[in-house]
């Protein structure tokens, strides 16, 4: 008997049972699920989930950003006059390296809702790609765990700046 046609939506659902140790088991979950759980109904302001979020990846902390991997930090644009929107906290992955700076897609400069289909996809607009000096980047890139990027991607880290 031919095998049934699964929708994308009902291939991304299923977890593969045979290993045990499969990516998209249920079992596993991001590291900031629980900081969820520990929050919820509570009154925290930004600066306070801010400064948990970072105290929780200083363990992951380094001076070379990667390609392809995740990373949270404080920015300090050298041209942060001319700019006219800034973030001052990026959530980005690292796209390139160029001349010294790094081009990251950082998806607080979408959406909330959007920034799920962003990262499920892989896909990023060109909206969102920024060059950063990582020597502005107060020294250390934060990098967040593939898992944990779609749980933080939700949380109100981003501290954006307005030029007019």
């Amino acid at each position: 008997m031919p095998q049934t046609q699964q929708s994308g939506s009902q291939q991304n659902a299923t977890a593969e049972t045979d290993s045990g140790n499969s990516n998209s088991s249920q079992n596993t979950s991001s590291k900031f699920s629980e900081y969820v759980a520990s929050i919820k109904g509570k009154k925290l302001s930004t600066t306070k989930i801010r400064q948990d979020i970072f105290l929780s990846l200083y363990d992951n902390a380094t001076d070379n950003p990667s390609i392809g991997k995740w990373y949270l930090f404080e920015y300090d644009p050298k041209f942060k006059d001319q700019l006219k929107v800034w973030d001052e906290y990026p959530l980005i992955q690292v796209m390139e390296f160029n001349k010294g700076n790094l081009l990251g897609a950082n998806i607080h400069h979408l959406k909330a809702k959007a920034r799920l289909g962003a990262i499920n996809n892989n896909r990023f607009p060109q909206s969102i790609l920024r060059y950063y000096i990582p020597k502005k980047a107060d020294g250390l890139f934060f990098e967040v765990d593939d898992l944990d990027v779609p749980v933080l991607s939700q949380f109100p880290v981003e501290k954006l700046h307005h030029n007019r």
